[in-house]
């Protein structure tokens, strides 16, 4: 496989023990299966969980006939960890899992978490698509919650220079991104 792969355009098999196909998935999906598991448990546990699953992907060298199975079996996967997660004993006393196998099983549910993870698949992908640093301070910005002094400190810039970064940034990402994923993106940031 070449460096251009792209899960998007292949409908032949997906060979998980290629370090570049692997690492391609693992770029393309982790945040938004991290989304997803976070719906049923905590973003660290689901950091965690996200974490353990690529490597039992990598090292089963994992292989899938298409994209359409190896996004329909990493969101299942993603699925049963966090309640195998949640059905731990240490984890018993904190939430009843007979309430969330309902509530995740609903068809209906289900199927907007995993629309909502694509959407925003879609957005981190085109926030890694931007210029390094606007990519930097979008991603610091309004997907990690971080205010414009926290950002200019950690990057060394001026707060004014983040503001432009920003303003950019989201100029952008309104010409690359489907106008239901630029909403989602404004609702994001208007919600933080």
């Amino acid at each position: 496989m070449t460096s251009n792969y792209n899960h998007s355009t292949i409908d032949s098999p997906i060979y998980l023990s290629d370090m570049v196909v692997f690492d391609q998935t693992y770029k393309s999906y982790y945040h938004p299966l991290c989304f997803y598991a976070s719906k049923f448990v905590g973003r660290n546990e689901a950091e965690d969980i996200i974490e353990n699953l690529f490597l039992k992907f990598w090292n089963r060298k994992q292989v899938f006939k298409d994209t359409a199975h190896m996004q329909a079996s990493l969101y299942q996967s993603v699925r049963n960890a966090c309640l195998d997660f949640l059905r731990s004993p240490k984890n018993k006393n904190h939430i009843d899992t007979t309430i969330l196998e309902a509530q995740s099983s609903a068809t209906e549910n289900h199927l907007s978490l995993l629309i909502k993870a694509e959407v925003m698949a879609e957005i981190y992908r085109a926030v890694n698509d931007l210029p390094s640093q606007c990519s930097k301070v979008i991603r610091m910005g309004y997907l990690e919650g971080l205010n414009n002094s926290e950002i200019a400190k950690e990057l060394g810039l001026s707060e004014q220079t983040v503001k432009n970064y920003k303003g950019r940034g989201l100029s952008l990402l309104k010409d690359k991104l489907s106008g239901s994923a630029f909403t989602m993106l404004l609702l994001l940031i208007t919600w933080k």
